[in-house]
């Protein structure tokens, strides 16, 4: 573990917290955590590169440790992070926005922390299928490569304002970043699924929100899924993945969107849509 420094857990936007409690951590590591990371780290090396197939190498439920939510799959992401990185520069892309894209390990351990009051990793099928290569962080949003849609799948990390300014530059970062650093695949749009997409969160929220400006972009498709874990989690920090229930009454009402979404889960729901737009 002499490989994972300071200086790297930087890079992959830890912040200062995070990083000290992992760091202080690995002394307490057994050997069987260390096998354990090293069958993992197999895993996510035989997933590198594989951009066009979205697979999940380690299963989708976060997985309980004495040191942490997954602490031993964070180990491994954090060792194969620079074969990841070296996979998006062999593709083009630029090691500064290489390692950018590889920093939203640092942003989901953070995330982590906001709604559990803890150290740990919350979120490690996403951030392993994306460790292939087939994630960019380009500016205020995240694409993923989406063969399967022929489409760059935008994603909106918890980064601050989702002004109309901020993304626009994103999406045009994405067509000088993304579209050749994935020219082996035909894509011929965006897409886009998500809570914050659901037309009645559009329809409650002011016609100037960021929001509903951003939602506005797409145009829907499919079926519409629950999003009220989502609304919860992303919107308010609260975990029902385990089936938890969660007082609606004591939910903060800090912002509109905020109080748009608590105004669903409290009539008609909240859902997931999809979405997409031209590339241009």
């Amino acid at each position: 573990m002499d490989a994972i420094t300071p200086g790297l857990l930087e890079l992959l936007g830890f912040r200062p917290a995070d990083a000290a409690d992992l760091l202080a951590r690995l002394p307490r590591l057994t050997p069987g955590d260390h096998a354990e990371i090293e069958r993992l780290t197999g895993l996510l090396r035989g997933n590198l590169g594989r951009v066009g197939e979205r697979v999940n190498p380690v299963g989708e439920e976060p997985r309980p440790h004495r040191l942490g939510t997954d602490f031993p799959l964070l180990i491994a992401l954090v060792s194969v992070a620079p074969e990841m990185v070296a996979v998006l520069t062999g593709r083009g892309v630029d090691e500064e926005t290489a390692w950018r894209s590889a920093s939203d390990l640092g942003q989901q351990v953070h995330i982590h922390r906001l709604v559990h009051g803890g150290f740990g990793l919350g979120a490690g099928g996403w951030v392993a299928t994306n460790y292939s290569g087939s994630l960019l962080w380009l500016g205020r949003l995240q694409y993923t490569l989406e063969p399967e849609t022929s489409s760059l799948g935008c994603h909106i990390p918890e980064a601050g304002p989702l002004t109309p300014e901020l993304v626009d530059a994103s999406l045009e970062l994405a067509r000088q970043v993304a579209l050749p650093a994935y020219s082996d695949f035909e894509i011929t749009g965006f897409t886009c699924t998500s809570w914050l997409l659901d037309a009645g969160l559009s329809e409650r929220l002011p016609a100037t929100s960021n929001v509903a400006r951003f939602a506005a972009r797409f145009e829907p498709y499919g079926e519409p899924g629950d999003g009220r874990r989502d609304a919860l989690f992303f919107g308010f920090h609260r975990e029902t993945r385990d089936g938890g229930e969660v007082d609606l009454d004591s939910l903060p009402q800090d912002s509109s969107l905020q109080r748009a979404a608590l105004a669903g889960l409290r009539g008609d729901g909240v859902t997931v849509t999809s979405g997409r737009m031209p590339l241009r």
